[in-house]
């Protein structure tokens, strides 16, 4: 374009193609480096035309000519950049409403937890890693207990100050590599990535206690809550849907023996500090 500039090109019409370049330089480099480029362009332009006695130009051009030419050319540029920037603010925009909705997407709106679709995603994802390294992995299902007594006697907001602080519970007790979602109600599903059944109870009986520590109030009332839970262990070899059904079935038994505990309840096994199997 500066040759153009230089040369004249036919009939002295050389310089019109520099309108091309700022959307070239701008769709290329982007409005910072783009902007960078045709700052730089607009000083050599202007060196070359206005330079005394025109030495630097193998041509000749009216001052009219040059004044409007560049002139023309910064408005031009100033178009240019300022629609690459709305393209890009609305680009990024559009960018971060999608991260929000996929986001939302995959959370429970009151708990901020794992929704059921994610956490269903996620066990088909774990699934294929177990096929894949032969490890262990644990499912736990937890349902509060007398929830609906909860809201009756202190409302429905009270029972859903009681699940966002479960969540902030459970959250504090796991790891980061588990899973946390809300199942439905006030059923959560815990996916606990290499974990046999014996430690899964080992987290069940920690949030048992957790729980019995902390003292669960609404508006200066206490409310007792305690958890029921069933575990199963989803196998390289077994559906989805089969663990969830064993992990249901023994959280059915825990809710029959009086609720307020886990099952299947494990007592011949114990672990170390080493995490090391001994016979009790």
């Amino acid at each position: 374009m500066s040759y153009l500039v230089y040369s004249g090109g036919v009939a002295n019409t050389g310089p019109l193609w520099i309108f091309i370049l700022p959307s070239i330089a701008l769709f290329i480099n982007g409005l910072i480096r783009g902007i960078a480029v045709i700052l730089a362009f607009i000083a050599l332009i202007s060196l070359l035309m206005f330079y005394p006695g025109e030495a630097l130009l193998a041509t000749s051009y009216p001052l009219e000519f040059k004044l409007r030419l560049l002139y023309c050319f910064i408005t031009v540029s100033a178009l240019s950049a300022y629609y690459e920037y709305a393209r890009e603010t609305s680009y990024l925009h559009t960018l971060e409403l999608s991260r929000k909705y996929e986001l939302l997407s995959r959370l429970d709106p009151l708990t901020q937890l794992s929704n059921r679709r994610d956490a269903t995603n996620t066990l088909e994802h774990e699934q294929l890693r177990l096929a894949r390294n032969a490890e262990t992995l644990a499912i736990i299902i937890c349902d509060v207990d007398y929830f609906k007594k909860i809201n009756d006697s202190f409302g429905h907001n009270a029972g859903d100050h009681v699940l966002v602080e479960l969540a902030k519970l459970f959250k504090h007790c796991s790891r980061e590599q588990d899973t946390i979602a809300r199942w439905g109600g006030e059923e959560f599903l815990f996916i606990l990535p290499q974990t046999n059944i014996s430690h899964a109870q080992d987290f069940a009986a920690k949030l048992h206690k957790a729980l019995e520590q902390q003292q669960m109030c609404y508006q200066e009332q206490v409310i007792e809550v305690t958890l029921s839970m069933g575990i199963s262990e989803l196998k390289p070899e077994q559906s989805i849907q089969e663990a969830i059904s064993i992990a249901d079935k023994y959280l059915y038994q825990a809710k029959q023996a009086g609720r307020n505990q886990t099952f299947p309840q494990i007592s011949a096994v114990k672990y170390d500090a080493a995490d090391k199997a001994v016979t009790g």
